[in-house]
């Protein structure tokens, strides 16, 4: 598992996958009352790509205009569930699918209590969420 807690992320890069955290067969990922900003990944997950790994939680956070091309914040695939609450969200893109999460056959996807603005997916499906074969999707 990994927690990241109290931290400012600032223009995390990957040409591949995850600006910020790449999970592939791993724990958990907590963020948890950070900031991050102007993070991307030339594939999936701006913030976090999972694969085959854990649930993937954003708790108390900022994500400003972080980009992919699925899942502008996290992407998570064959992981478990997704979750972002009392978080603000903002100007987040994925060129694709999911322009805040793309979560495929997973866990449940939840954005609860949280400040949702300036998203979008900009060829396809999902302007916040984009969820294939998950468990459940519920937004409040």
């Amino acid at each position: 598992s990994l927690t990241l807690r109290g931290l400012t992320l600032v223009n995390g890069r990957s040409a591949g996958s995850s600006g910020v955290v790449y999970a592939n067969g791993a724990g958990d990922v907590e963020i948890i009352d950070s900031e991050v900003r102007d993070c991307s990944a030339g594939d999936n997950g701006g913030v976090v790509s999972a694969y085959g790994s854990g649930t993937v939680s954003i708790i108390g956070s900022t994500m400003t205009s972080c980009s992919a091309y699925n899942g502008g914040v996290v992407y998570a695939w064959y992981s478990g569930a997704v979750s972002i609450s009392g978080s603000n969200v903002s100007g987040c893109s994925a060129g694709y699918n999911g322009g805040v999460v793309y979560a495929s056959d997973g866990g449940a996807v939840s954005i609860i209590d949280s400040d949702v603005r300036d998203c979008s997916a900009d060829n396809y499906d999902g302007g916040v969420v984009y969820a294939y074969h998950s468990e459940s999707l519920s937004i409040a």
